[in-house]
């Protein structure tokens, strides 16, 4: 089977998307538990597990946030493709409209 789980973090934010077998994994070594299968069934010799759809955390993981980045006149200038947002076309400075 080649599906995919969410994987929930232990607050219930979701972290990621990984295959159904990888989060089985995870759900049989006591790290996740299951929320919700997709009723089908992985299979072994001697047991059967539920292939799961969504998988939390038992402990919470902490996600480093993006810093956010300081406004200057080359960050400008590349997030506007070096062009005037007002007219659309190419700037030489950040004051090119002159009001």
């Amino acid at each position: 089977m080649t599906g995919r789980a969410l994987v929930l973090n232990a607050t219930y934010e979701a972290l990621c998307v990984v295959s159904s077998r990888r989060a089985l994994v995870l759900v049989l070594d006591d790290k996740a538990e299951l929320v919700h299968g997709t009723g089908r069934e992985y299979r072994s010799e001697r047991a059967r597990f539920p292939e799961p759809s969504v998988v939390r955390l038992s402990q919470y993981v902490r996600i480093p946030r993006q810093t956010k980045v300081a406004i200057s006149r080359r960050s400008v200038f590349a997030r506007d493709g070096h062009r005037c947002q007002y007219c659309g076309s190419p700037a030489e400075n950040i004051d090119h409209v002159v009001p």
